[in-house]
């Protein structure tokens, strides 16, 4: 009886009756027939629901999305974010969506949010799934829902809701949305044949030959093993393997620190050639032109990162100088070994620090040209990437704080500025992280502003 249901309809029954709203559609049914087994248990309703629900307006305000629908300028740069925050891929949200799992879809407009309602069929079993997105004029993604179990919350992450996402993002880019057909959207193809025959008559010559039998006689004796040379035979066999092998486990690995503080046998050390492969040592103009040249797109850049790895940068100068010495070594190992970092704060400052530079340059008429990460000359082991630059004496720092994304800018609502007592305008605060950053980019210019 209730595997006919849809999930909103076992849900609704569950809450009459008292019973818990999560788990898969399988729980859901069996929940229900046991609560028919023992007469409901007693219980009547449900006064609280189990998981957070997103405020969405009424239906009567969805209308169907077409090319001429005014959409927020949602990019797949903002759904890789989103799903930064929660270690997740949305690719197979892609596939779903270029499979034509999406049903439908449609929008309402509330204020500075516009909400995004779409259906979208389960990749394994024949059920349709509700999606909720709410995304900002600007394009981040704020809240998610849907109604599979990995979906509960507002935070929502599953491939359901990347779906629908990217199908935003393809209507945005082409004005074209990918939907599911139904049976009678496509032309009919069974005047076709199935398969295509495509086999010719085989040659005589290329006809199956039995295979030559070769050497039968064969000796049962084993063959000689020298146990003196077995265990080092072994043992290069195992250190030369490309794989991580669990018998590498047996044998010690190799200590650098011996061979660096060994007898020098060549005219460069170890310590030496490792520091000059990276140009930590010494670098050259042209060099330090080409790695800016290479590093433009900045974060969008595999190089970027390459460089800024092996380097001290301008971001990480406050915490540097405020290490004490027990704590030296561990930063540095953390420095070595650093992951990639998403959050919500971070995500708003790489959406809306271009948005913001692009308003700086209307409103003053001054032309910002993009830059890549700079390296001292004098101090190949610092480095520096600005947000532009102006002229040829001039960095350009963009700063969006998320805690204050809808208030005024001040001194009370961003904690780094102050007011100058002369003039009036907000400074940098001496002391802060962001006051560190803008001195280590200056190295080598002049003025810096920050925005």
């Amino acid at each position: 009886m209730y595997s006919t249901w849809t999930v909103p309809q076992l849900k609704a029954e569950l809450k009459t009756r008292g019973g818990s709203l999560k788990g898969r559609k399988a729980d859901l049914v069996t929940r229900l027939e046991c609560f028919d087994r023992n007469l409901n248990f007693g219980k009547q309703q449900v006064h609280e629901t189990d998981d957070v629900k997103m405020d969405l307006p009424s239906i009567d305000l969805y209308w169907d999305i077409n090319a001429s629908t005014n959409l927020p300028p949602v990019t797949k740069q903002h759904i890789q974010l989103y799903y930064n925050q929660f270690n997740k891929k949305p690719d197979d949200g892609l596939q779903l969506y270029e499979a034509r799992f999406l049903v439908v879809v449609r929008a309402a407009t509330a204020g500075e949010y516009t909400f995004v309602k779409g259906i979208t069929r389960a990749s394994m079993k024949r059920l349709q799934y509700e999606v909720n997105i709410k995304i900002h004029a600007r394009g981040s993604i704020e809240e998610s829902a849907c109604e599979c179990v990995a979906g509960s919350g507002t935070n929502a992450h599953c491939k359901h809701v990347a779906t629908v996402l990217y199908a935003i993002e393809h209507m945005v880019r082409e004005k074209i949305i990918i939907k599911h057909q139904v049976p009678t959207e496509k032309l009919q193809k069974f005047h076709e044949p199935q398969k295509v025959f495509t086999a010719s008559p085989l040659k005589s010559s290329k006809l199956p030959m039995k295979r030559n039998v070769e050497n039968t006689i064969f000796s049962p004796c084993s063959m000689p093993v020298n146990k003196e040379e077995y265990n080092k035979r072994f043992r290069s066999l195992i250190l030369n393997h490309p794989s991580k092998m669990p018998f590498k486990q047996l044998y010690e690995p190799a200590n650098p620190y011996a061979v660096e503080w060994d007898h020098a046998y060549h005219k460069e050390n170890t310590e030496s050639k490792l520091l000059n492969k990276f140009d930590l040592i010494c670098i050259t103009p042209e060099k330090v032109a080409q790695i800016e040249h290479e590093t433009c797109e900045q974060f969008l850049n595999k190089n970027w990162f390459d460089y800024r790895m092996v380097r001290l940068t301008a971001s990480k100068f406050h915490t540097i100088c405020s290490l004490r010495t027990t704590n030296q070594e561990n930063y540095a190992k953390q420095l070595l070994s650093q992951r990639s970092f998403s959050s919500r704060a971070i995500n708003h400052g790489i959406i809306n620090e271009p948005v913001a530079l692009q308003h700086y340059m209307e409103q003053t008429g001054l032309q910002i040209t993009k830059c890549g990460l700079f390296i001292s000359q004098d101090r190949p082991y610092l480095g520096a990437t600005p947000d532009g630059i102006l002229g040829d004496e001039t960095v350009v720092e963009v700063k969006c704080p998320y805690t204050s994304r809808n208030k005024e800018i001040n001194n009370i609502t961003v904690p780094y500025l102050i007011k100058g007592d002369i003039d009036g305008q907000l400074k940098l605060k001496k002391g802060t992280p962001y006051y560190y950053q803008i001195q280590g980019q200056i190295i080598g210019q002049i003025l810096c502003g920050i925005f």
